[in-house]
């Protein structure tokens, strides 16, 4: 059991390895040499750990500035993150079924591999850090409202988790391959049915020009650069943040350092984060994509990969920038709904949602429709997301967090307060 343990909740939660030994098996299948094989394990392994540098620092140096925005406007409530409701969950879920989340996990991605070798849906989810993610949230799920604490709510979780993860990276795949061309690669992630509403709300706005393609007259087109770009929007916004802020509330979070100067930093660091982010992707890309073949055509012939949402924001970094833009607006909007309308704990975004999801909406709408559908879409899944992720907190009891991704809003709470509604006591 202990080396059962070590194999489930070290090795296979850390997604570098993860990868590396998917990697491995498919060099191994498709008989590579020894020498090459280990060449590219070791650049995978490599380039997944400077993709997750890339976002750490997205996250690591964004979360002072909300935090700052947040003190300045006295904002008290839930926080939209994954991981905060990870914690959480792990602290109040029942001891006999938290001992089981990696058995839960290992066992339903097995039953998906199986759905997707004997059915039309050939995937391979392979983003394991947000299976873990979503084992946790959803067995929490079914055991509030359900109220079983033992096999029939393990059970239900594999069952849940297993069509999850192996249907919606199919139905999203094809509004994928404007972004990604040739590469045999889908989502996985947790906001694969807000990619498809995405889709739909993009679609809503017509045609017009790509975000990647807009005309920019004399010295603007220097913001072609996706590093000027990024750089430059991401010093005004939390410049902007600072000022807000003010000279008191920002010393709090400046380590000694002028406020003003502080939040510029932050902005140039997040800028260099995803340089870092689109750096790695393009490496571990260059290594997995070849030996994945070898792999799925053992395990799961003609499958492709379900990947993580920062992958393809390197394949449209300016609609991803105007994603995240237009999601932190409406973002704030749906703030400002939820003070309107009374709720008794409002929902307070973090850094995750807003990046890594609303940059993961602008690159899809900007596939389906151009520059309008993202300004459209982003702003409306914004307000979506933080408002609904209240709603699904007071619907599975969760005091500290609430839904971070876009998923749990569209397709786990509907799920659970359609059972509360006909079952629940």
């Amino acid at each position: 059991m202990i080396i059962i343990d070590f194999i489930v909740n070290q090795l296979l939660r850390e997604l570098s390895i993860f990868l590396g030994i998917i990697t491995l098996i498919g060099c191994i299948f498709l008989k590579n040499p020894p020498r090459d094989s280990i060449a590219s394990t070791v650049k995978t392994i490599v380039g997944v750990r400077i993709l997750q540098i890339g976002t750490n620092t997205l996250v690591d140096y964004s979360k002072p500035m909300i935090d700052m925005l947040i003190a300045r406007t006295g904002l008290q409530g839930r926080v939209a993150d994954v991981w905060v409701g990870v914690g959480e969950v792990l602290q109040r879920i029942n001891p006999s079924l938290a001992g089981q989340i990696g058995m839960i996990m290992i066992v339903a991605w097995i039953m998906h591999l199986l759905i997707a070798r004997f059915t039309k849906f050939k995937v391979i989810y392979l983003t394991i850090q947000l299976a873990f993610v979503d084992t946790v949230w959803v067995l929490w799920g079914v055991s509030v409202v359900t109220g079983w604490a033992n096999t029939p709510a393990v059970l239900l979780t594999i069952i849940l988790l297993s069509f999850y993860w192996t249907i919606f990276p199919s139905l999203i795949q094809k509004y994928l391959k404007p972004v990604v061309g040739e590469e045999e690669i889908t989502l996985g992630h947790n906001s694969m049915a807000g990619g498809l509403l995405a889709v739909f709300l993009a679609g809503i706005m017509g045609k017009s020009r790509s975000t990647e393609d807009l005309p920019l007259p004399g010295w603007l087109t220097m913001f072609k650069d996706n590093t000027v770009s990024f750089g430059v929007l991401m010093v005004v916004i939390y410049t902007l943040i600072g000022v807000i802020a003010g000279p008191q509330v920002g010393a709090q979070f400046s380590n000694g350092n002028h406020y003003l100067v502080f939040s510029l930093i932050q902005g140039v660091t997040v800028a260099a984060g995803l340089f870092v982010l689109i750096t790695g992707v393009k490496l571990f890309l260059a290594e997995l994509m070849p030996a994945f073949k070898g792999f799925a055509e053992k395990i799961v012939p003609g499958a492709v990969a379900a990947v993580d949402s920062p992958i393809f924001i390197a394949y449209r970094p300016q609609s991803a920038l105007l994603g995240f833009a237009s999601t932190l607006v409406g973002m704030t909007v749906g703030i400002l709904i939820q003070v309107g309308i009374g709720l008794g704990q409002i929902t307070i975004p973090s850094v995750i949602p807003i990046f890594f999801s609303g940059s993961l909406f602008g690159v899809i709408a900007d596939a389906r429709s151009g520059w309008r559908g993202v300004l459209f879409c982003c702003f409306i899944l914004g307000i979506v997301l933080i408002i609904g992720a209240s709603f699904y907190a007071q619907i599975t009891d969760m005091r500290i967090a609430a839904a971070g991704n876009m998923d749990y809003v569209l397709i786990w709470l509907p799920l659970f307060a359609a059972y509360k509604f006909f079952f629940g006591k």
